[in-house]
């Protein structure tokens, strides 16, 4: 038995989260690694001197030393703004969410209702979204590569050489946020309301492909494929279930049994 909490936390835009974690940890990075731009900041400042001094003397070399002076700078700044592939990971996923944010926007002018950046007990929520199709927990991913999926998880192969590749195998995760919002949603109203979970992917990608486990949808094709889910929520009733959701999103202990069965991700009761 595990108890988690879904936090409660100020409206928030898509990616927020994600940004601001990349922002700490690559302020981090600078930190730790001040000495060695210092070391190839006194590499690089002789150059750039030389460089102009030649300039002054010469002026049939100003044109150069304003090339090398370019060069010298932006190779700093490169440097100092690459930091480790892990940390740039955090920025990949804010734009994913920030994406996925822009094309639920359409929903939201038709009556959905769209929650961003929610704490749960374990990791973060990326997307809720409530409407006449039900609720849906989305994860948004930025996947650089061609995508399959192969029964539970995803394969994403390099463009480059489809050999290289690696496999995601964390959709469960996904499936035990929804389960968990579902839960803080009959606790906190007594109201059953079945979250399906959906990994929505930018890259390349089918638009939408079933895992035992998700649905994965291309996030071109998300708006529609939201759209055109049967309608298991009376339209006089999505504000309610979104003010619903909205209230065990505020904070509400909820019990996880991870042990118990769980519906697949194509079920959905009518509310």
């Amino acid at each position: 038995m595990l108890v988690g909490m879904l936090q409660p936390r100020r409206s928030r835009k898509a990616g927020e989260g994600a940004a601001r974690k990349y922002d700490e940890l690559t302020q981090v990075w600078l930190r730790r690694n001040r000495g060695r731009f210092l070391v190839l900041a006194a590499f690089l400042a002789p150059l750039v001197i030389g460089a102009n001094l030649a300039a002054a003397r010469w002026s049939s070399l100003r044109w150069s030393a304003g090339l090398v002076t370019g060069m010298v700078v932006a190779m700093f700044v490169i440097a100092r703004m690459s930091p480790p592939h892990w940390i740039e990971k955090w920025q990949d996923g804010a734009v994913g969410e920030q994406w996925t944010g822009r094309t639920l926007r359409e929903l939201e002018s038709q009556g959905w209702r769209i929650f961003h950046d929610l704490a749960a007990s374990r990791g973060n929520i990326d997307h809720v979204v409530v409407g006449p199709g039900g609720v849906f927990l989305l994860d948004s991913k930025r996947w650089r590569g061609s995508v399959t999926v192969e029964a539970d998880s995803a394969v994403v192969r390099r463009l480059e050489d489809p050999d290289l590749h690696w496999r995601f195998t964390s959709p469960a995760h996904v499936k035990g946020l929804a389960v968990e919002v579902s839960e803080a949603i009959r606790a906190s109203t007594r109201a059953t309301v079945w979250v399906t979970p959906v990994i929505v992917v930018w890259g390349e990608f089918a638009q939408v492909v079933g895992g035992d486990t998700c649905t994965f949808v291309h996030g071109d094709a998300l708006a529609r494929w939201l759209k055109d889910q049967p309608a298991r929520i009376a339209p006089g009733r999505v504000e309610q279930i979104a003010e619903a959701v909205a209230s065990a999103l505020a904070g509400v202990d909820v019990t996880r049994r991870w042990s118990r069965s769980v519906r697949p991700c194509s079920e959905n009761s009518r509310t």
